[in-house]
């Protein structure tokens, strides 16, 4: 999406992001751009970024602090039930595996109130239900794994089927298997004429659209790299790539669907992406700062259980996708906000000198089309 206004986004030392980016691209050679995130105007901020040395410490670590104040979960107050709760699986996996799974299944809140002397609420004992349910069906899924495990089975019976669980179905429509992103699929098909076949969006594994959104935003999409045994680093690279590229088609489609409302509002907007493969589950975030300068982070990095005295570890998932539903709440109702801006836009026509003009739309850039030669792309190491 074109644009008149620029948005720079200039560091202390006077760096230009958006110069150095565009400076660098034009050295990437034409077999390796689709497999760097800088041609797809991404700076990946994550510690295995290809980038940072072009970058002085002090300008990385401004980088990192700005994405880190303006990018965050919400913290979620966390019933304390949750705490009793695995506190008692904890003391479940330290018995012989043959009996852990039974054993987990018989925690019910009256157990709860009889350990901790406590009396339960309805929303407490419904906290126990779910978690009960999750971490059983994780159990038995570990329990019964037989190696090789393709990608779809994995992904179902793990980080899926955490997802699906822990997050709210009431709010968050939560769909699974090889599906395409609907924003990714809208991208290649601007301006296509409309004789020619349509080109399906970047493919994902995990869609979470959000249902009370105007937009219907895609705000949550998930990719799964292989199965079991754990796939080469080609694999989890490419699927990384191919990840942040539909995150930040998310992004477009939604500046382009809203570019009346105020600049700052819409450069506020963020989505999320989630990455797995073999046990290890990473959470992206991504915003566009200025023209042509989308970020990336990572906010979690955690390891699934591989085994049945490790089950609560589950703990931590269940809070970080309690943080990340809080959150996916908050984007929800932010962005609500920015398209009824965007369709009160008319209310401004006359005022050309009045306070309320303000910068209109953000200034998203020139999203990067795919090369010609994508099926050629060579790897470079992440």
């Amino acid at each position: 999406m074109s644009s008149t206004c620029q948005r720079p986004w200039i560091l202390r030392s006077g760096t230009n992001v958006g110069d150095k980016l565009t400076s660098y691209v034009k050295t990437i050679p034409e077999v390796q751009k689709c497999l760097n995130l800088a041609y797809w105007n991404i700076l990946d901020l994550t510690e295995s970024s290809q980038i940072k040395s072009l970058f002085s410490m002090s300008e990385w670590e401004e980088m990192v602090e700005s994405f880190n104040n303006e990018v965050k979960l919400i913290e979620s107050d966390i019933n304390g039930v949750v705490e009793y709760f695995f506190e008692e699986v904890d003391k479940i996996t330290k018995k012989d595996d043959k009996v852990i799974i039974n054993a987990i299944d018989r925690i019910t809140p009256e157990i709860i109130e009889k350990n901790q002397k406590i009396k339960l609420s309805d929303e407490e004992n419904n906290i126990i239900t779910v978690l009960r349910r999750a971490v059983v069906t994780y159990a038995e899924n570990l329990e019964r794994l037989d190696l090789p495990i393709s990608e779809a089975d994995f992904d179902n019976a793990f980080p899926n089927m955490l997802a699906k669980r822990f997050l709210n179905r009431e709010e968050l429509k939560m769909d699974v298997g090889e599906i395409a992103c609907w924003a990714s699929a809208h991208r290649r098909n601007e301006d296509r004429s409309v004789v020619l076949r349509a080109r399906v969006g970047q493919k994902c594994d995990f869609r979470g659209t959000l249902k009370d959104s105007i937009n219907r935003l895609e705000a949550l999409i998930g990719l799964r790299s292989g199965g079991l045994p754990e796939p080469h680093q080609k694999k989890i690279h490419e699927d990384k790539v191919d990840l942040c590229v539909a995150m930040r088609d998310i992004l477009y489609t939604f500046f382009k669907e809203n570019s009346k409302a105020p600049s700052s509002d819409v450069h506020s907007t963020f989505v999320f992406g989630i990455h797995s493969w073999g046990w290890v589950h990473n959470i992206y975030v991504m915003d566009c700062k200025a023209t042509n300068v989308l970020r990336l982070g990572r906010i979690s990095h955690a390891r699934m259980p591989n085994t049945l005295k490790t089950l609560s570890v589950l703990e931590s998932f269940y809070v970080l996708f309690t943080d990340l539903q809080a959150t996916l709440n908050t984007i929800c109702e932010r962005t609500n906000n920015i398209s009824v801006s965007h369709s009160r836009a008319h209310r401004n026509r006359k005022r050309k000198n009045s306070e309320h003009v303000r910068e209109k739309g953000g200034s998203f850039g020139n999203p990067s089309q795919t090369p010609a030669n994508k099926k050629s792309r060579k790897y470079v190491g992440p």
